[in-house]
């Protein structure tokens, strides 16, 4: 179980507390994606929650570390998941489109945390090599345009060169075409 779900004020209200925490003279900024960044810009429905934030990078370093140790008691005072911080995307950013960091967008600025989501491609991107029911559900909601659909399929054969998992981007591929009205053979 990985905790209630979450709605953008819980969010930004879990941010905010965490901003808290960090040293006030040390400027840091916060990179999303998911559900989160999602939610957070305004991508997704008013609706919308998620069970966790998914974070792409903090810097500078230092300011990872502490955001990932201050955490769990953010979780206690908001009442909220001890796993609503989830550092584990950073793993992942293999999968990100070229040129994904130019394109992230502010959603907040908490103290000396700023907040940036990624760009609406990239969402729609990474909604598709991921795939789940959820993430179905969110590429319907954002209304994808054929024009999105082939920007990314141009740009998807990229991650293969840098050892992105080969079924990522095949089933990634299927979920595009299916979306933009396209058959396997185009």
């Amino acid at each position: 179980m990985r905790g209630p779900p979450l709605n953008p004020s819980q969010l930004r209200r879990a941010l905010s507390a965490l901003a808290a925490l960090l040293p006030q003279d040390k400027p840091a900024e916060m990179i999303l994606i998911g559900g989160g960044a999602g939610m957070l810009s305004g991508l997704l429905p008013d609706g919308r929650q998620t069970v966790d934030v998914d974070v792409m990078d903090v810097t500078p370093a230092e300011m990872f570390d502490l955001c990932c140790y201050h955490a769990p008691a953010i979780a206690e005072e908001c009442g909220i998941s001890p796993r609503w911080f989830d550092a584990t995307p950073h793993t992942i950013r293999h999968t990100m489109l070229d040129g994904w960091r130019e394109r992230t967008v502010p959603v907040g600025e908490f103290g000396p945390l700023r907040v940036r989501a990624i760009a609406r491609i990239d969402l729609i991107s990474l909604k598709a090599i991921a795939s789940r029911n959820r993430d179905l559900l969110d590429l319907e909601s954002l209304q994808v345009t054929r024009a999105e659909v082939e920007f990314i399929l141009e740009r998807l054969p990229a991650l293969l060169e840098r050892g992105t998992n080969p079924d990522l981007v095949a089933t990634a591929l299927r979920t595009l075409r299916a979306i933009g009205g396209m058959d396997d053979a185009s």
